[in-house]
């Protein structure tokens, strides 16, 4: 198509900002009420981002980023394993730790060095 822009491709810094945290040292991170898959967790631009190895509930890596979806779908990435999960059970989550700890879990275990 003669004249069409294109958008440019996403830089790395732009990705960077968007996957770190974005919540300042005063401000407390209450999502773990509601969802405890993502207690502990950071805030990036639009997903969940783990900050800490050890604290938070799932396994994964620093920089780990996540988001749930309606009626049991999530996807998470981990760049450090060059990993991205998209699930979907079409069933809604009564206990979204149960069903999303299990499907980490799994993935996780199944990684060979």
């Amino acid at each position: 198509m003669a004249g069409a822009r294109r958008s440019p491709p996403a830089r790395r810094k732009t990705v960077d900002y968007m996957l770190s945290d974005q919540l300042g040292a005063n401000i407390k991170n209450l999502i773990g009420n509601a969802d405890p898959t993502r207690a502990d967790y950071g805030f990036g631009l639009g997903v969940a981002v783990r900050t800490s190895p050890g604290v938070v509930r799932m396994m994964g890596s620093v920089g780990h980023f996540s988001w749930p979806g309606a009626s049991g779908t999530e996807w998470w990435a981990d760049p450090k394993e060059e990993l991205a999960v998209v699930f979907m059970s079409g069933r809604a989550r009564p206990d979204p730790l149960a069903l999303s700890s299990k499907i980490n879990a799994l993935v996780y275990q199944a990684i060979i060095e």
